[in-house]
């Protein structure tokens, strides 16, 4: 080697040591505090906020007649929980000073830690804030001044000597802000600033939520005293090997991006055995009509979930696995079928859906795949018709028959909310009648083409926006979908539910007067699509979420 490189090589290592070491605000938390919401950039979240179809709608004037045109007054009793006007004016000068990344945490006691960017001026007056919130606050507390490696420590003690006493300390290093209850963290935290400097967030403004469930759940069966029965539980439904959930939300220029990562050590038992995780293709169907309001890809695996079922039941409740042989005995006896050998078996893996929006009503339809189509409607047929079963079926189902196929309607439900299921071939259909019978008719047709199915905004937008190994994603047209969505709010029963709901509250707020909810295509206007996805990760399951603007 020339001694050029090395000399240039031995430089570098050199100036490692004198260099300073990139720290996010993140890596300041308690190993115990890992429960956080985060912003990267307070000032630009809001920015970004008011400009999404949500912040839009919310200040749009017909929306604020919905909501009663709440003043500021009102926001702040609702928010701040009614405190004096001298004391709240000062907590939002205190949260104005809030302009860039911010971080509250706690730890599973429920304690807060707060760790954020902010100016040496700002901090400064926000001290000045706290001494003449002493001067005016009923409740008294105490402010003592320390330094630690020449860092200036202000310890808050409120109900001094009382059972109710509280203490936290603060301290501010740079460009950075924090607070907590333990005064060996911020002494830590002084020592990690010095030593590094922080790097600040860039891009688009991110709001993130982190939970440990695993560090929870564990706390939580422990401060129940939960025995080994209700342990064993959770670990046959797969409960523990959950080990966090992260939400992040990226606002951008045209979309929202939401991505929710779940941290799963084995996905191969409990509840997670219902997941197909192989890529799922999307389906070049005839069936679905071109006019789709939403469409939804994915794959499950229901007779893998029903042989877990006995497995769960033996690890954890003998007594329940008894009764529940006992149960699928009777079962069978009165059906005259195997319910998992002549129709759960039957089942595929795979499944399509789709909705049509029509005025007030919404038509959805679920197409599962059947491995044999034939052998599942024998299965089906043969249990109908058993002679136990007759009152059920006489009470319970319509029978009907529809182009030589038979749709079985449930009768359980109104005229208009009537669900079915059928056979057509080798898929399970399950939905609307109406539905059923548009399927049934567009597979029967010689004239059906998948080529109009390809060519709707839906189906190009899932193909550009879902990833190559998802095994379950959905397109949604808010658009098309708004009739329906303000049908069911204006339905007499949902208000009554939420107006009883807003007085049992006390809300500050008043309750949103219905009678001035905008009409649909209205808030319409402010929606587009949205398209989300599921895939199996080497960390366990992730989800994203796209709203388009």
């Amino acid at each position: 080697m020339s001694r050029y490189p090395r000399i240039i090589i031995f430089s570098l290592l050199l100036s490692l040591p004198l260099s300073s070491l990139a720290l996010t605000r993140t890596e300041l938390l308690p190993p115990d505090a890992q429960t956080y919401v985060r912003i990267s950039n307070t000032s630009n979240f809001w920015a970004k906020l008011k400009i999404s179809p949500t912040g839009k709608l919310w200040v749009d004037p017909q929306f604020q007649d919905f909501m009663n045109n709440p003043d500021a007054e009102t926001w702040q009793e609702f928010l701040l929980d009614g405190e004096a006007d001298a004391e709240t004016e000062m907590l939002l000068e205190q949260l104005k000073m809030l302009k860039g990344e911010a971080i509250l945490a706690f730890d599973l006691s429920d304690e807060p830690f707060i760790i954020a960017a902010m100016s040496e001026a700002d901090f400064i007056r926000s001290l000045d804030l706290d001494d003449k919130l002493r001067e005016i606050t009923d409740e008294s507390f105490e402010i003592v001044k320390s330094t630690f490696q020449g860092v200036e420590i202000i310890q808050h003690i409120e109900g001094a000597g009382t059972p109710e006493e509280d203490i936290s300390w603060q301290t501010h290093v740079d460009s950075t802000f924090v607070m907590g209850d333990r005064l060996e963290w911020v002494e830590r935290c002084i020592v990690q600033l010095k030593k590094g400097e922080i790097d600040e967030p860039e891009g688009n403004p991110v709001l993130k939520l982190n939970l440990p469930l695993a560090q929870v759940i564990r706390a939580s069966l422990s401060e129940d005293g939960t025995g080994t029965i209700e342990n064993a539980m959770f670990e046959a439904l797969g409960i523990m090997a959950m080990e966090n959930l992260s939400v992040t939300l990226e606002l951008k220029d045209n979309e929202m991006v939401v991505n929710n990562t779940l941290s799963i050590s084995d996905l191969g038992r409990g509840l997670f055995t219902i997941l197909d995780i192989q890529p799922s293709d999307l389906p070049t169907v005839a069936f679905i009509p071109e006019n789709m309001a939403s469409i939804e890809v994915g794959r499950f695996n229901l007779l893998r979930f029903w042989q877990e079922i006995p497995l769960f039941l033996t690890s954890t409740r003998p007594e329940m696995k008894m009764q529940f042989d006992l149960l699928l005995s009777m079962l069978q006896q009165q059906a005259g079928i195997d319910l998992e050998q002549d129709l759960l078996a039957h089942l595929g893996t795979k499944y399509v859906s789709f909705s049509v929006a029509e005025e007030s009503r919404q038509i959805s339809v679920v197409a599962i795949d059947l491995k044999d189509g034939m052998a599942f409607r024998r299965g089906l047929e043969t249990a109908l018709a058993a002679p136990a079963m007759q009152p059920y079926v006489a009470t319970g189902l319509e029978i009907s028959e529809f182009l030589d196929h038979t749709i079985y309607t449930l009768q359980e439900n109104g005229p208009n909310d009537s669900m079915g299921i059928c056979v057509s071939g080798d898929y399970l259909l399950y939905g609307d009648p109406v539905g059923l019978r548009q399927v049934i008719r567009s597979e029967n047709s010689t004239a059906t083409s998948t080529q109009a199915f390809e060519h709707t905004e839906l189906v190009k937008g899932l193909r550009q926006n879902i990833s190559s190994r998802a095994f379950a994603y959905s397109a949604i047209d808010w658009k098309k979908n708004m009739d329906f969505i303000i049908h069911e709010l204006n339905n007499p029963e949902y208000t009554e539910i939420i107006q009883q709901y807003w007085a049992k509250s006390g809300s500050a707020l008043p309750p949103p007067d219905f009678n001035k909810l905008p009409p649909a295509d209205h808030i319409a206007s402010f929606f587009n699509v949205s398209y989300q996805y599921i895939e199996a990760n080497a960390e366990g399951l992730h989800q994203r979420i796209i709203l388009k603007y």
